[in-house]
């Protein structure tokens, strides 16, 4: 596949090509990865379909939510290695992928912990504004506030969404993975936005559609279960369009793309520019 910049579009459609082409690779990591999310939902099915038995005992709840959230982090950590494989090398090494995945996973999980942190900082500061202007009954500026506070948090999402590909794909620790999306999403907020607003509108269009297939024609507890494998093959297409950004801003603002022919014709690489 031709490193090169691309547009929003562009990248969506280049993202498909490398998902057409090692797909079966693709959805073995996804499916590995979210097996015991899976296992577990099955286990507590009764608990889970239960909503006076969640509410007296919420263990098993989140004990599942525990479980599928580390087998999401687990799968974007081991997809991010094997699609950057695809992108840079033509080839997969499922084995490396998951060494290296499950290496750097701790760190990974300390980087999404600081976003998450960020994330919340960001909340409690417009909770607060929230507040205050409740007290005094400003509703024409809580009103306009509204919108603000979701752009701010999806502006945090954006400037913050290449951290899991920086830790490891630059073998870089949360501090320096912060400090690096910051910087190579800097004035490229409207290209992230687009580029990952399309994966994710289709992956929620597809999503939407299994789950309610899922409760119209099943119980839902079986409609949960089903969902949750229903989800395995189409979830990479999230990991292969984040990873295929995070090399295009780098080619865009340092010249991934002239290191990689330095490489092919067995020169040393370029120098990465100061940013």
């Amino acid at each position: 596949m031709e490193i090169r910049p691309r547009r929003a579009t562009e990248l969506v459609d280049a993202s498909f090509q490398l998902l057409r082409r090692f797909y079966p690779q693709l959805v073995t990591v996804s499916a590995l990865a979210m097996a015991p999310g899976v296992i577990y939902r099955i286990i507590e099915r009764d608990a889970m379909s239960n909503p006076q038995l969640l509410v007296a005992h919420p263990s098993a709840f989140i004990g599942v939510g525990i479980v599928v959230l580390l087998s999401f982090v687990v799968c974007d950590a081991v997809l991010t290695i094997a699609v950057s494989q695809g992108y840079i090398d033509g080839a997969i090494d499922l084995g490396q992928a998951f060494s290296i995945g499950f290496r750097r996973i701790l760190l990974v999980l300390l980087a999404s912990f600081f976003r998450g942190l960020l994330l919340m900082v960001v909340f409690f500061a417009v909770a607060i504004v929230f507040g205050v202007l409740s007290l005094l009954k400003t509703t024409a500026i809580l009103v306009l506030l509204v919108p603000f506070a979701i752009w701010l948090v999806v502006y945090v999402l954006l400037r913050t969404f290449a951290l899991t590909p920086i830790v490891l794909l630059e073998d870089a620790g949360p501090n320096v993975a912060m400090g690096r999306t910051l910087s190579l999403t800097k004035n490229c907020a409207a290209h992230v936005f687009f580029s990952l607003g399309l994966a994710y509108f289709l992956y929620f269009i597809i999503s939407g559609i299994v789950s309610v297939l899922g409760v119209t024609l099943l119980t839902p507890t079986t409609a949960g279960i089903i969902g949750a494998v229903l989800i395995i093959p189409i979830y990479p297409i999230l990991s292969v369009v984040s990873t295929l950004l995070y090399y295009d801003l780098r080619i865009r603002k340092e010249g991934f793309d002239l290191e990689i022919m330095s490489r092919e014709l067995g020169g040393a690489p370029a120098p990465l520019p100061a940013v």
